[in-house]
């Protein structure tokens, strides 16, 4: 069986889920009112109106003898985008990058094999896939992505009907810090409906500003149960929750890529003489940018010092400045998160600036709600990777003569492969190198000691 879900998986990679059924002829009328419902109500419904017509495949060991928890992990597994390596990006883009060498594809096709493996499965790639967000340069957006949004289009997700937005619970956000600390998460929040979600309401898709809408139930959700025979079977089926109740948003991905950040063209060298050349990141202050207040520069610093000591950084913020702390707004607008991941990368050659960075932010807690924080899990995950000998952005000379890969830093931690593409992924010495760290914050209880208002 479990050989004959592999073959049916690599055939199946070839269908995507931003793929559509081909358009109706011209000849025949498309029903406004059954486009409206296909919008709210899932074809599983209209299926489940009629159980009769669903084969419960009770026969196949995959639903005879597996229980449904054990399918549910291969929906999930199934259902989980890959990169189709057959359509590498051209590695010269800033977008290409590990996780992202080629358009993201879902493995839709599987819910068309037959209509049991479909009422239970129908949610899944909404679910288990985060929608992507950017919100910075348009050179940095990857093509081809079909659950992905930015702020400065933000109708790309416009296919995708009330209840397929309602399910999905994760997103990935590439943000500038320009944008980080210029209140980007709550724009961010807005197109996803954060908020909404949080309250339990119906998704209604877009209001007329592009931002997410959501509105009061008109009707309670419905539970599903365990089932051991035909007819609980077709009971748990006639029993789906309504599928427009949003789903609260637990995990979110925040990301900068290597020219996202503050002084990123600057030289490496330059930074041991400028405190506005380093990288550098601070939830707790507005804006780090700043020349008429030079001692912004050094807050990332200044915070580790004071949290290291136990206490909370004072940075002489008013009232105004506060409400601009991208750390404070995750409190406020992505209330019910689980998990929150910071994914940095930066040039190999300035690689001791974002270890600096990530020392800092071990310390970093983030409030949520009830005494609850996103404290840092004590682990840490790094990434090296080579990539083009040069790109558009490169306006200054550095990045050629210094960005490159280090005999002594390769052996301690290699370039991983990333493309199926020979001499690239660990093997080109004339290829550019960068870093990815990434430092995940799960949700935590802290104790008393920690000022609750810590936001």
């Amino acid at each position: 069986m479990v050989r004959g879900v592999g073959q049916f998986l690599k055939f199946s990679r070839k269908r995507t889920l931003d793929e559509t059924p081909p358009p109706p002829p011209a000849s025949v009328l498309i029903d406004p009112a059954r486009r409206k419902t296909e919008q709210r109500v899932p074809l599983a419904h209209e299926i489940l109106d009629h159980p009769d017509s669903i084969d419960s495949q009770l026969q196949s060991p995959l639903f005879g003898k597996l229980p449904r928890e054990l399918r549910d992990l291969i929906w999930r597994f199934s259902l989980t985008r890959y990169e189709d390596l057959d359509r590498l990006y051209d590695i010269r883009k800033p977008y290409a990058r590990p996780g992202q060498a080629a358009p993201l594809r879902v493995a839709v096709q599987l819910l068309r094999t037959c209509r049991a493996v479909y009422v239970e499965a129908f949610l899944t790639p909404f679910q288990v896939n985060p929608i992507m967000i950017f919100h910075g340069d348009d050179n940095d957006i990857p093509p081809g992505i079909p659950l992905m949004r930015t702020t400065e289009n933000q109708f790309l997700c416009r296919k995708l009907r009330f209840w397929q937005f309602a399910n999905i619970s994760s997103v990935e956000t590439t943000l500038q810090q320009i944008h980080l600390e210029g209140g980007g998460l709550e724009r961010v929040s807005r197109l996803v409906g954060t908020i909404g979600r949080h309250h339990g309401h119906e998704s209604r898709g877009y209001a007329v500003t592009g931002y997410a809408c959501f509105v009061s139930p008109t009707e309670p959700g419905r539970s599903t149960s365990a089932v051991d025979s035909k007819e609980e079977y077709n009971s748990q089926l006639s029993s789906l929750p309504n599928p427009l109740i949003g789903r609260k948003i637990t995990r979110l991905s925040i990301r900068m890529s290597r020219t996202d950040w503050w002084g990123w063209e600057s030289r490496p060298e330059e930074s041991e003489v400028s405190p506005s050349e380093r990288l550098r990141l601070e939830p707790m202050i507005n804006v780090t940018d700043l020349w008429k207040r030079p001692a912004n520069y050094l807050a990332m610093t200044r915070g580790y010092e004071a949290r290291k000591a136990g206490d909370e950084p004072d940075f002489q913020l008013d009232d105004f400045e506060k409400q601009g702390r991208w750390g404070s707004q995750i409190r406020e607008y992505w209330p019910d998160l689980t998990t929150l991941e910071l994914v940095l990368e930066t040039f190999s050659c300035k690689k001791n600036q974002l270890d600096h960075v990530v020392q800092c932010a071990k310390l970093w807690t983030f409030p949520v709600e009830d005494g609850f924080h996103l404290v840092w899990d004590g682990k840490e995950e790094l990434i090296r990777w080579r990539g083009a000998q040069s790109y558009k952005y490169e306006h200054r000379d550095w990045f050629r003569v210094h960005n490159v890969p280090r005999d002594t830093e390769a052996q301690s931690s290699p370039a991983i492969q990333w493309r199926p593409s020979r001499g690239n992924g660990g093997g080109d010495t004339n290829s550019q190198e960068f870093i990815i760290q990434t430092l995940t914050f799960e949700r935590k209880r802290v104790g008393d000691h920690v000022d609750a208002d810590r936001a």
